[in-house]
């Protein structure tokens, strides 16, 4: 009998669909906060063979809010709250790093309240949908703390070093219409279709050319790091290995041909 990989998450339910892999949060009662249990799962999920070799992974939260950052309750409850923290992040950075290193692209779908590690989990998205009602804030300054899950390394690049200090020190809270024309989100999605509209581009990215799509996050990443020349010379070797794929063959032959591209199928 195969063994479900699956079996042993309780803060995380998974799913493939269509090429997707769906990590769908599943802490409603806590509005989805981060706790050590939830941390492990999220490496575990993103370790999962199926869920590399997907063509696009959907990150989603369960009931009003997507994620409102650590489980404060579990905080108070430490014995040691320095270490705890420091084993939390060691796991939610490794999940972190793991996601944005895979070739598929990864979709986030963010309601309600978004907060700390919730708001770093939103900047990581390479395609952010945010239904109306969506918050975002740091929240890390009322607390006593700083930024974890890349917000400091992230949400400057995406909104400005002048908004994300609004943010992270005067506790600005962004709304769903600021974080579209700011730069932190891509889409704003009427209410109560989020879910499906997520799905419908997580699908769509998933019928793409997952690992071109993969350079691509790689090279737009990479360019904050280094020097123009060096860029255009990684441009070009990725870009002359890109043209010996299969993908690219089916690409170009599909585009002269006036068709749609049928790239690798997954399930």
């Amino acid at each position: 009998m195969t063994r479900d990989p699956t079996a042993e998450f309780s803060r995380i339910e998974i799913t493939w669909e269509r090429g997707v892999t769906r990590l769908h949060l599943i802490r409603p009662e806590r509005r989805n906060a981060i706790d050590l249990r939830l941390a492990q799962e999220l490496l575990r999920a993103a370790l999962l063979e199926r869920t590399a070799s997907s063509g696009c992974v959907l990150l989603t939260g369960a009931g009003d809010h997507f994620c409102v950052g650590g489980d404060l309750k579990a905080f108070e409850a430490a014995d040691d709250l320095p270490s705890h923290l420091m084993e939390i992040t060691s796991y939610l950075h490794a999940a972190l790093s793991r996601l944005a290193a895979m070739a598929a692209p990864l979709v986030v779908a963010a309601q309600g309240h978004v907060a700390g590690a919730g708001l770093g989990l939103a900047c990581l998205a390479d395609v952010l949908l945010t239904d109306e009602s969506a918050t975002f804030r740091s929240a890390y300054g009322a607390l006593g703390l700083t930024p974890d899950a890349s917000t400091s390394h992230l949400l400057p690049r995406l909104v400005g070093l002048r908004r994300a200090q609004h943010m992270t020190l005067l506790g600005h809270v962004m709304n769903a219409e600021e974080s579209e024309k700011w730069g932190l989100s891509t889409e704003t999605v009427p209410a109560g279709q989020l879910q499906k509209r997520a799905l419908e581009v997580a699908v769509e990215l998933a019928a793409g050319p997952t690992t071109a799509y993969g350079q691509t996050k790689r090279l737009l990443r990479s360019s904050f790091a280094r020097s123009l020349a060096d860029h255009l010379e990684d441009e070009s070797v990725t870009l002359s290995a890109a043209a010996g794929t299969a993908d690219a063959m089916e690409g170009i032959s599909a585009f002269s041909g006036r068709r749609s591209a049928q790239f690798g199928v997954r399930t």
